[in-house]
């Protein structure tokens, strides 16, 4: 008998059982299901501070305008017309924060006296800047169609953002009342650092909104367009909506859902996070807060106003303006 054979009948060769096999593989089934949970809470960290930091670069941009400009931009500039409605040319507060943010080229391709959704202006309309976008948003698409009221088919093409303006609790989608409003960005009215009357710390500047909600568009509003709800595709807010937000008696985050009456207005004004629990907001003395979805709607509205109180009076179920034309 060779050497070989006889190590073989010494030492047999072991295997694994089939108990054993399956045994093992429960433990890293185990272990797998431990370790994706962690691993997807590990990236939307990531995700939510990569959110904070576009929001924190988006406060200095307006301290720095307030110190170039002595205020901060308005929400979009537009004439208007007899009927109160936008005429043009439409560029709004992210468009004028640019040379604040590094992107001093692209404001310099910025003709304010062009509108926006004219030809001319396309090349830059289409530009994303990574800065005003927020990482969790998986369903955000870099360019957008911007839909016309009536017929719905596309007035031109815009690029995506993830912020809007806080135009406060009077909703901008009303053509009679977008100069009214109580927040800090509106229709041509720089806010003016004076008339925070709760004082910066307390006053909401710029809020996130996800595209489970609704879009949202860097450069500005295009007259006679509407902005679609995605929770529900049959309603629909009016053009400054891409840029501007509001609060609701409701508060943020809101799911349209059986609890909400059927017959409701949209939300797609409304500010919405896909980050776990709340929003990341940024106030008007450059810090950025997470706000937790369950916050008291009438501590949210106090937030969102200059002066505490709503145009309504009642910061529990302020004016809300329900016509969107």
């Amino acid at each position: 008998m060779n050497c070989r054979a006889a190590l073989r009948r010494a030492c047999p060769l072991g295997a694994f059982t089939l108990v054993e096999l399956l045994v093992v593989i429960s433990i890293i089934g185990v272990l797998v299901g431990l370790l994706v949970p962690a691993v997807q809470a590990s990236r939307e960290a990531a995700r939510k501070a990569h959110c904070i930091n576009n929001l924190k670069q988006i406060g200095l941009a307006l301290h720095n305008h307030i110190s170039a400009k002595k205020s901060l931009p308005a929400g979009y500039v537009s004439r208007v017309l007899n009927n109160g409605d936008d005429a043009g040319p439409g560029w709004a507060w992210g468009a004028h924060l640019l040379p604040y943010m590094e992107q001093s080229p692209l404001f310099e391709l910025m003709d304010e006296k062009v509108a926006v959704n004219s030809y001319a202006a396309t090349a830059l309309r289409l530009k994303m800047v990574p800065g005003f976008i927020c990482p969790s948003d998986s369903g955000l698409q870099p360019v957008i169609d911007i839909p016309a009221y009536i017929t719905k088919t596309s007035i031109c093409k815009m690029a995506s953002a993830s912020y809007v303006g806080s135009a406060g609790t009077v909703r901008p989608t009303c053509k009679l009342c977008r100069d009214w409003f109580d927040g800090v960005f509106g229709r041509n009215h720089p806010v003016e650092p004076r008339e925070l009357e709760d004082g910066l710390s307390q006053t909401l500047a710029i809020g996130e909104r996800a595209t489970d909600w609704a879009n949202a568009a860097l450069w500005g509003v295009v007259p006679n367009s509407i902005l679609l709800d995605n929770q529900r595709p049959d309603k629909f807010a009016a053009g400054p909506a891409y840029v501007l937000g509001t609060t609701f008696k409701d508060g943020f985050n809101i799911c349209t859902d059986e609890t909400i009456d059927a017959d409701s207005t949209s939300y797609a004004e409304s500010f919405g996070s896909v980050h776990p629990g709340g929003c990341n907001f940024a106030f008007c003395d450059g810090g950025v807060r997470f706000v937790f979805e369950n916050v008291d709607p009438g501590v949210m509205n106090a937030l969102a106003t200059r002066a505490s109180i709503a145009k309504g009076g009642d910061l529990l179920d302020p004016i809300i303006h329900d016509s969107p034309f």
